[in-house]
């Protein structure tokens, strides 16, 4: 099983940087219209479909304390669909690999969102964050 996870994981991997490099905005699984992105695409352009969903993959270590903030949004376009989920790299039986943040948002309506993620620690209040990534959504 942690096998075939790794694979799938490094297949999505090269699928997006492959469209990162050929300028794409994200992976479209056409049978379930989800747009995956992940934070090497920062400040790229997002399109999607009214009712489409956005998959936001951030590269992430819990074990450090940190972890991804959304930046609230008045009137969104995008809903959030659930609590992020927090998936760890196979670890080779070593302690601290760290994971990825899966953030899945459904496109509402039409019209345009920007989204912004904090990578810090949430007891740290007045401590710029470690990273930010943005994204620029339209659905139309």
């Amino acid at each position: 099983m942690r096998v075939a996870l790794r694979g799938v994981l490094i297949t999505m991997l090269i699928v997006a940087a492959c469209r990162v490099c050929t300028g794409q905005s994200g992976a479209v699984n056409s049978a379930a219209h989800v747009t995956v992105v992940t934070g090497q695409q920062t400040g790229a352009p997002i399109s999607l479909k009214v009712g489409g969903v956005l998959e936001v993959r951030l590269e992430a270590n819990h074990t450090t304390g940190y972890s991804w903030i959304a930046a609230p949004v008045a009137n969104p376009v995008l809903m959030r669909q659930g609590t992020a989920k927090y998936e760890e790299h196979p670890s080779g039986g070593k302690a601290g690999v760290g994971g990825v943040e899966i953030w899945r948002f459904k496109a509402g309506k039409a019209g345009k969102q920007g989204l912004q993620f904090e990578y810090r620690r949430p007891w740290e209040k007045d401590v710029p964050a470690a990273k930010i990534v943005t994204f620029s959504v339209t659905v139309d």
